[in-house]
């Protein structure tokens, strides 16, 4: 069988292959929605970015199988949607077309894969990636908090603190604290708890208008000030901001599954467990 670069003429047929499979716990990767008009969005943005390629498998004129690679070339990673395919030997070959493909430009990929879906499970197995966490995603459907909050955001003479907290707190994460401040505009913010000494503590969301969904994506503590309600007022702010004043119809997130604490934390404030999903890790340096 032969591999093809997915291109834009086959996007609509791509989003329809995969919104079949992803919707299934048994195949679901987590960096892609259920949705066919959300993954056909997520394919035209990968469609238009230089650095990233999907990769496809036919039978006859349907498709059989699906790679896509999220790429970051100045990190040397992506995210990996996929593999999907109904035969472990497709999955290999769009991998083998992967790894050709980005030869000498990626270095680490990450595969993020519902706890159900075993044929990721063997894939990764097979192919030298390793088990990093178990996380869980949950999402809040409605706003549990009444009355009102004040809203916070990072002023520009905490950002130096910000950087310093965040890039402690998560030293090997997707976003940077300068890569988060780089990104804040009125939808992307990063909600803040302040006391005498400084910055305590902080929260970063998303919002997609075209969703109408957010996304909380950290919640970070200095650890010296943790154990007095910061991350609860943080989340409580986020919530209600992301409700009220943005409009979202759902909030989401994705915790350590381990994080018993957060966990508890997350189901008071009314967020319900939706998946259990595993994360993975292939590094050709090691």
């Amino acid at each position: 069988m032969k591999v093809e670069v997915l291109d834009h003429a086959n996007l609509m047929q791509a989003a329809e292959f995969i919104a079949k499979m992803n919707i299934l716990p048994e195949c679901h990767i987590g960096y892609l929605g259920t949705s066919q008009n959300d993954i056909f969005q997520s394919l035209e943005e990968m469609n238009r970015d230089a650095e990233s390629a999907a990769f496809i498998v036919r039978e006859g004129d349907a498709l059989a199988g699906f790679l896509g690679a999220d790429a970051d070339l100045n990190k040397g990673t992506a995210e990996l949607w996929g593999p999907f395919g109904q035969e472990n030997e497709l999955m290999g070959l769009l991998w083998e077309k992967a790894l050709h493909f980005f030869e000498g430009k990626l270095h680490t990929y990450f595969l993020f894969a519902d706890t159900a879906n075993h044929d990721a499970a063997e894939f990764a197995s097979k192919n030298g990636f390793m088990l990093q966490s178990a996380q869980t995603y949950m999402e809040l459907k409605d706003n549990s908090f009444n009355g009102l909050r004040k809203v916070s955001l990072l002023p520009i003479h905490c950002h130096s603190a910000f950087i310093r907290l965040h890039d402690a707190l998560f030293p090997q994460t997707y976003y940077s604290g300068k890569e988060i401040i780089e990104r804040m505009n009125d939808y992307y913010k990063v909600y803040t708890s302040l006391d005498a000494d400084g910055l305590n503590g902080y929260l970063y969301a998303e919002y997609n208008r075209e969703e109408k969904e957010g996304s909380i994506e950290f919640i970070g503590v200095d650890p010296c000030k943790r154990k007095n309600g910061i991350g609860r007022n943080l989340l409580e702010m986020a919530v209600h901001d992301l409700f009220v004043n943005s409009g979202a119809n759902s909030i989401k997130l994705c915790a350590g599954t381990a994080n018993e604490k957060a966990l508890s934390i997350y189901k008071k404030a009314g967020f319900t467990v939706e998946r259990s999903l595993n994360f993975y890790k292939f590094d050709i340096r090691e």
